[in-house]
């Protein structure tokens, strides 16, 4: 029994041994497996070609429409006010010339015929005396004589070389007379007021019949389609414009554009804002007084520019470029911000500029372009 026990053990333990090594030979014949090494990562990006220009920088600005051209009307002559072809009312629009208001001067008329009726009287008595005394001067006084109507202007006074006859003259008060008249009708032109220029009442409105007092406001007329933009600028923008300058504007929530170009720029700022005012001349039918408008200033040129989302230049300084495969910082100036746009300097032509803000982006980063 022991002998069979010993048996069974011996062949248990060579069972073991010959397995273990089968094992260790199988497990040498495996081949170990290949080591593969790192692959890099490259992030896909957009990027654009850099092509430099001459770039305007540009101001935003904002303001209102003042006319360029308003009269206020004061009647300098007391009267009825008379009827007339177009009514003196808000809106009503008048051609250069043409009527405003038209006041009953029919007193006033009378009595300046009724003084050019006295003068022709008082000039007929003296050229009897002028024929005598001063025969060379005769023929023209007698021609200005002619020419009198107590229903028309006054024509010039001829001449006068000779001293005595000038004398003459003053002492039959052919002058005084002369002059007083032609007060009276200047005085009478006063009855009928007239449009300076093409435009439409823009305030004030007087009714046919309606007594006007000498003095009295009675409106105002505006020259229809000329306007001045005013708007005011921060001081350090100043230098950057002159007279001449375009200005690009439109109405806030309309498409229509208008241009329009400086004219003026107020000689100092002012100290509570330090702010400059500014002038620009537009022309157009849709503008109108008080219309409010907000636009940009084409003020200096700035040469070898681009234009590029302000996002792109990192602490206003850099911005990256690509070159091969590899992130590379580039230092850049600022010329201008406008919106969200920045107008800078210092890339050269064909550069590869990173047109994509990336989170993490580091210099020598691993990239491959999607698009130029």
């Amino acid at each position: 029994m022991k002998k069979r026990q010993i048996i069974i053990l011996a062949s248990t333990l060579l069972i073991l041994i010959v397995g273990y090594g089968g094992c260790s030979i199988l497990a040498g014949m495996k081949k170990a497996p290949e080591r593969k090494a790192p692959q890099k990562t490259f992030r896909l990006v957009k990027v654009m070609e850099v092509k430099n220009d001459t770039l305007v920088k540009l101001i935003a600005v904002q303001g209102k429409l003042i006319a360029k051209e308003k009269v206020e009307i004061f009647p300098e002559v007391t009267g009825r006010l008379l009827s007339t072809n177009k009514p003196f009312k808000l809106g009503q629009k008048f051609s250069k010339g043409e009527v405003l208001l038209s006041i009953d001067g029919n007193e006033s008329m009378l009595n300046l015929k009724s003084q050019r009726s006295s003068f022709i009287s008082a000039l007929s008595q003296v050229l009897p005396d002028i024929k005598i005394d001063y025969p060379d001067s005769f023929d023209a006084w007698k021609a200005f004589s002619d020419n009198l109507n107590p229903n028309e202007l006054l024509p010039v006074l001829p001449e006068l070389s000779d001293s005595k006859l000038k004398s003459f003259l003053s002492g039959r008060n052919v002058f005084q007379q002369y002059y007083a008249i032609r007060s009276l009708e200047d005085r009478q032109s006063k009855f009928t007021i007239t449009a300076p220029f093409d435009g439409s009442v823009s305030s004030g409105i007087v009714n046919a019949g309606t007594v006007l007092r000498a003095g009295q406001k009675v409106g105002e007329f505006t020259k229809d389609g000329v306007y001045e933009f005013e708007a005011a600028i921060p001081g350090k923008d100043a230098v950057d414009i002159e007279v001449g300058d375009f200005v690009n504007l439109k109405v806030d929530g309309s498409m229509k554009s208008f241009k329009g170009k400086i004219i003026r720029i107020a000689s100092s700022l002012d100290p509570n804002n330090q702010r400059i005012s500014l002038y620009a001349e537009l022309k157009g039918d849709a503008l109108k007084e008080g219309l409010y408008l907000e636009g940009t200033i084409e003020a200096a040129q700035i040469n070898n520019a681009i234009s590029v989302n302000h996002n792109l230049v990192i602490d206003d300084e850099y911005v990256y470029l690509v070159q091969d495969t590899i992130l590379v910082k580039k230092q850049v100036e600022i010329k201008d911000k406008f919106k969200e746009n920045a107008l800078i300097t210092g890339l050269q032509e064909g550069d590869l500029l990173l047109n994509q803000v990336i989170q993490g982006a580091y210099e020598g980063m691993l990239v491959k372009t999607e698009s130029k």
